[in-house]
């Protein structure tokens, strides 16, 4: 079977907190897994394809948080639950925020491989 991802994802479980519409409910989850491209979390909410949101993601151990626009580029209902599953992309990062994640991501794979 050929890998569709142009991207390694790592499982991680980050606290996120995102707004469909800036400045009106923010919901907190958990997300599943990160790349450096993009992420993917459940939701309690159908959010449509396209969708852009504002994120704020939680490192463990830091005090650095990623804040940035996300696109939803698919979603799917959770069988047997209320849930749906979301997976998004990033779009325009902050550079000092892409940089961050990278190496985030580096030093995960790097512990995984020890």
């Amino acid at each position: 079977m050929l890998e569709r991802r142009r991207c390694v994802r790592i499982p991680e479980n980050l606290p996120i907190v995102y707004e469909v519409v800036p400045g009106q409910t923010r919901k907190e989850y958990v997300t599943k897994d990160i790349s450096q491209i993009g992420m993917r979390f459940l939701v309690n909410e159908f959010i449509p394809k396209e969708s852009r949101l504002r994120i704020k993601i939680s490192f463990h151990g830091t005090l650095f948080n990623l804040e940035t626009w996300v696109k939803c580029v698919w979603i799917r209902k959770m069988p047997y639950s209320d849930r749906y599953e979301i997976g998004v992309e990033f779009v325009d990062m902050p550079s000092k925020a892409a940089d961050y994640l990278v190496s985030f991501i580096k030093d995960y794979l790097d512990t995984k491989a020890e």
